[in-house]
C-alpha cells in the first residue's frame, strides 16, 4: 500500500513539473504580453475524477491546454497558428474562433473571451470560462487544483434567433442601438461596458426594470443623448449587435456601474456625486457613491451617459 502511495505521489511530482522552455512562443493578439507560463504555476486538471492534464494558473486566469483536452473528449479541434483561428466539431455544431476577435461563435451565440489566448510548445492554451462556457463544462477549482466535469459535454446550443426567444421582446434591438449610438467607434470592451450600465440598471430598483424602459428613462430628465438627439433610431453595425449579444450572455467589462460619460464633454457632476470606476474607451464608468462618501453638490443628473 507504502509502495502504490509513493509511485502515485512520484507519478503526480512528475505531471506538476514546471515545463522547461523558454519564453512564450507566440501571443496573439489583441493580447497583452504574458509571461512565460514555465513562471506560471502549474494547474492539475482532473477529468471526471482523472488527473489527465496540466494547465497554468496565472494572473489573468486558470489557462487549460484545448487541444489536449478536446483529445481527452474525443472532440475534433482544428487550429490554424498562420491564420489564428480554431474550429470545434460537436454533434453537428460549429464553434469558431479567431484571436483577433475577442469573442467565439457557435450556433448563432457569442461568448465573450478577450486575452484568452496564448501558445506554449505547440500548444493551444484558453482560458477556464469560454472553454466551459462552449463545452457546457462544470468546473471546480480549489487549493490550485482544476476538477472538470464533463459528463454533459457538448456544445452550447443556439439557433438563429436564439437571443430574441431567450430574452424579452425588444432587449436585442434597443440594446444594440444605445450601444451604436453612445459607443460605436469604441473597442468592445466600450461597446460592452455601455450595454452593462443599461442591464444593472435594469436590475437596479431605483431604475425602469426593461431595457426600453431605462434607455427611455424621463424621470429626471433624458438619461442618454443619443434620445434626444434622436441618433437612438440609427442602424447598428454587426459589432454592436454583437456587443449587444455578449452582454446578454453575460459579458461584463463595466462591473456593477450604473453611470458613464465621456469627459471630454463634461463630468462635474459626475465626478462630485459618483464615485469613479474605470475608463473605457472614451468614457468614464462611475458607481454610487456610499452614504458616508456622498458630496454635498448632490443634484439632478442631467444624464446618464454621453
Amino acid at each position: 500500500m507504502r509502495k502504490r502511495a509513493l509511485c502515485a505521489l512520484l507519478a503526480l511530482t512528475l505531471l506538476l513539473a514546471v515545463c522547461p522552455g523558454a519564453a512564450l512562443a507566440e501571443a496573439l493578439p489583441p493580447l497583452k504580453a504574458l509571461r512565460d507560463p514555465a513562471g506560471f504555476p502549474p494547474m492539475p486538471i482532473y477529468i471526471d475524477g482523472v488527473l489527465r492534464l496540466r494547465g497554468y494558473a496565472a494572473a489573468e486566469g486558470t489557462y487549460i491546454p484545448l487541444g489536449a483536452l478536446c483529445a481527452c473528449l474525443d472532440i475534433p479541434l482544428e487550429w490554424s497558428a498562420d491564420e489564428k483561428s480554431l474550429t470545434i466539431e460537436l454533434d453537428g455544431i460549429t464553434v469558431k474562433g479567431r484571436a483577433e476577435q475577442p469573442y467565439f461563435r457557435a450556433d448563432g451565440r457569442y461568448i465573450w473571451a478577450p486575452e484568452y489566448w496564448f501558445v506554449f510548445d505547440g500548444e493551444l492554451y484558453l482560458a477556464k470560462y469560454p472553454v466551459c462556457k462552449l463545452l457546457n463544462l462544470s468546473a471546480a477549482e480549489k487549493g490550485g487544483v482544476l476538477a472538470l466535469d464533463c459528463r454533459s459535454c457538448r456544445v452550447i446550443k443556439g439557433g438563429a434567433d436564439y437571443y430574441d426567444l431567450n430574452f424579452p421582446m425588444g432587449d436585442v434591438y434597443w440594446l444594440s442601438h444605445i450601444i451604436a449610438s453612445e459607443a460605436g467607434i469604441e473597442p468592445m470592451e466600450g461597446k460592452i461596458g455601455v450595454g452593462n450600465v443599461v442591464m444593472n440598471r435594469v436590475a437596479d430598483r431605483d431604475f425602469p426594470d426593461s431595457v426600453y424602459g431605462v434607455v427611455f428613462d424621463y424621470e429626471h430628465t433624458v438619461q442618454f443623448e443619443p434620445v434626444s438627439k434622436g441618433t437612438i433610431h440609427e442602424e447598428p453595425k454587426p459589432e454592436d449587435t454583437i456587443a449587444a449579444y455578449l452582454v446578454l450572455e453575460g459579458a461584463n467589462t463595466a462591473d456593477d456601474c450604473l453611470y458613464f460619460v465621456n469627459p471630454d464633454f463634461g463630468s462635474y457632476w459626475f465626478d462630485n456625486n459618483l464615485e469613479f470606476v474605470k475608463s473605457l474607451g472614451r468614457h468614464n464608468f462611475y458607481i454610487p457613491r456610499s452614504a458616508e462618501n456622498a458630496g454635498t453638490n448632490a443634484g439632478t443628473n442631467p444624464a446618464a451617459g454621453s
